[in-house]
């Protein structure tokens, strides 16, 4: 029986699938606009704790980010070329997405202003699979460069680059710094969310190398 992830119709679909996914990854705008373009200080986790008033819609679709991403897969690790660098970019990946979907079940405890006293284990949780999640994924961005700095299209290895020192090294430095200090607080949530588009960045660009027709096995 032939595979669901083979095939022109699932190739179609990848792009498509992975702007859907990079636009929900971003979902600080969804909040944004439903609060009146008020919240963008905030760190992204408060607005997704229990009370908030669009956390459901947040948590639902950092869950559906990750279902979409994990669909990528069968076609990224086709189109990239074959070996340890290969697999360790497909469940780095993967990593990301359980970390992500952990993140969303566990929800940050304490949303903007409040005090996390008594729930320090649901936030550890919360924090803990957060920063699992984006390791793995620039963990999986670092191995998707290995993997094609002898073959693979040009414009990929140079963006693995950026995505990975501009994202995943200046733009999380920027944000642990500023998130230590809280000064200046418009800086906290700005850094974070530079920090989450380069991620979105990321995805569309896995979802345009994995349409390539190379079945590299």
């Amino acid at each position: 029986m032939r595979s669901p992830f083979r095939g022109a119709r699932y190739r179609r679909s990848l792009i498509p699938v992975g702007c859907v996914a990079a636009f929900l990854y971003a979902n600080f705008l969804l909040d944004w606009v439903l609060r009146g373009f008020d919240g963008m200080d905030v760190v992204v986790s408060q607005l997704a704790a229990p009370g908030q008033p669009y956390a459901t819609l947040l948590r639902v679709t950092d869950v559906l980010t990750a279902v979409l991403v994990v669909y990528l897969l069968p076609g990224v690790r086709r189109a990239l070329p074959p070996g340890g660098w290969r697999e360790v970019t497909i469940w780095a990946t993967v990593l990301f997405a359980a970390g992500a979907v952990l993140a969303a079940v566990v929800a940050s405890p304490c949303g903007p202003g409040e005090v996390c006293d008594g729930r320090l284990l649901q936030a550890a949780v919360h924090d803990g699979s957060s920063i699992v999640s984006d390791t793995g994924l620039f963990a999986a961005v670092a191995a998707a460069w290995f993997a094609t700095r002898r073959a693979g299209p040009v414009w990929f290895r140079r963006a693995a680059l950026w995505v990975f020192w501009l994202g995943g090294i200046a733009a999380s430095a920027a944000f642990g710094i500023v998130n230590h200090l809280q000064r200046p607080l418009w800086a906290v949530g700005a850094t974070q969310r530079i920090h989450i588009l380069w991620i979105s960045a990321w995805i569309v660009c896995l979802a345009i190398h994995a349409k390539e027709p190379s079945d590299a096995g």
